[in-house]
């Protein structure tokens, strides 16, 4: 049985790990960090690491990654890229990002990927680790690292617990996907959560809603913006940003702008239809190939102005009859859908 720790000897630890950090004083004294945190917890000498950032700060680490992308404001500002797709899903400051990459291109990364490591590669291409990691599964580029135990995952959780997300995945070369899933297993760390919907009454609603329409009134009238009218107001009356929004629908306060409405052209409804049969009828795939959204493709669906044949699926990929007769027979199938355009 181990020798129990006196309190002196935890005093001292803890007192180096609040002025060097938790990492230090665990290389220093040789001890876990696990062990150090759990310490800290009894005897409370120090504060946690766990940064704070008020509403202006995360706006302004958002309006980054808009323009940037999610890692490199993760990389300017050093905050968790998970902590970053937290926080807008409640502000809701960018929207997805569909970047496509070439066969060629997606080698370049993979290639950089097997000399420097699958984060440095993330950092430099400004690519989602997990998405590497799909790429190389169908590319096989470079040989995958071996199964890690138990004993190696709990490791890498309790140094993302004590060091945080984005210095676990650079020092161990892991994306925090995979980290968010290991943590799912062991429960080493209790991950961030978005904002609980508070519940509110009608007049409550109206009554944000007006305080809403105030700020955007005082607004210089070139940069008027509900969006920022409905971040600010939801701070101060700790709700969030899209409750305001569904709100303001219901109980039309603070004025919208118009969305611009894409025209639907030949060229756009050729394109679309011709992503549909490339992706064998899946809206999600046929939307990631061609840049059209998925709602504008389910729109132009239920408009009847695309359309997949379930028949013309079966015929190219399980062929009832010899490869020559499926050609001809999907020859004359697209020869009758275009007749019936």
């Amino acid at each position: 049985m181990p020798a129990k720790v006196p309190e002196e000897k935890k005093i001292e630890v803890l007192t180096y790990a609040k002025e060097n950090g938790v990492v230090q004083a665990s290389r220093h004294y040789k001890i876990k960090h696990a062990t150090i945190v759990r310490w800290n917890k009894q005897l409370h000498i120090y504060e946690p690491q766990t940064a704070s950032y008020p509403l202006s700060k995360r706006t302004e680490i958002l309006n980054y990654a808009a323009k940037h992308g999610v890692r490199a404001a993760a990389r300017q500002f050093k905050v968790a890229t998970h902590s970053i797709e937290i926080w807008n899903s409640e502000l809701k400051i960018y929207g997805s990002f569909i970047r496509k990459f070439s066969k060629e291109q997606k080698i370049e990364i993979l290639q950089y990927a097997r000399d420097y490591g699958v984060i440095a590669a993330a950092d430099k291409y400004d690519v989602s680790p997990a998405t590497i990691i799909s790429w190389n599964g169908k590319l096989h580029v470079y040989q995958l690292k071996k199964p890690y135990t138990n004993d190696e995952k709990i490791k890498i959780l309790t140094f993302a617990r004590d060091n945080g997300m984005t210095a676990a995945e650079q020092k161990f070369d892991l994306p925090s996907t995979t980290i968010l899933r290991w943590n799912k297993e062991f429960h080493i760390y209790t991950p961030q959560k978005p904002a609980d919907y508070k519940k509110c009454t009608k007049e409550e609603k109206i009554q944000i809603l007006k305080h809403a329409k105030m700020l955007y009134d005082k607004m210089p009238a070139d940069s008027r913006s509900a969006h920022q009218a409905f971040i600010l107001v939801a701070a101060e009356y700790n709700v969030t940003q899209d409750q305001v929004r569904k709100w303001n629908k219901k109980y039309p306060t603070v004025p919208l702008r118009a969305q611009r409405k894409i025209p639907v052209t030949r060229e756009l409804i050729e394109e679309a239809q011709s992503a549909l049969i490339s992706a064998r009828g899946h809206i999600t795939r046929a939307s990631r190939q061609s840049g059209i959204s998925e709602n504008m493709l389910n729109k132009m669906k239920k408009d009847k102005k695309i359309k997949f044949d379930k028949g013309q699926r079966k015929i190219k990929t399980y062929p009832p009859v010899g490869p020559r007769k499926a050609r001809i027979i999907s020859g004359i199938i697209a020869a009758l859908q275009k007749s019936k355009e």
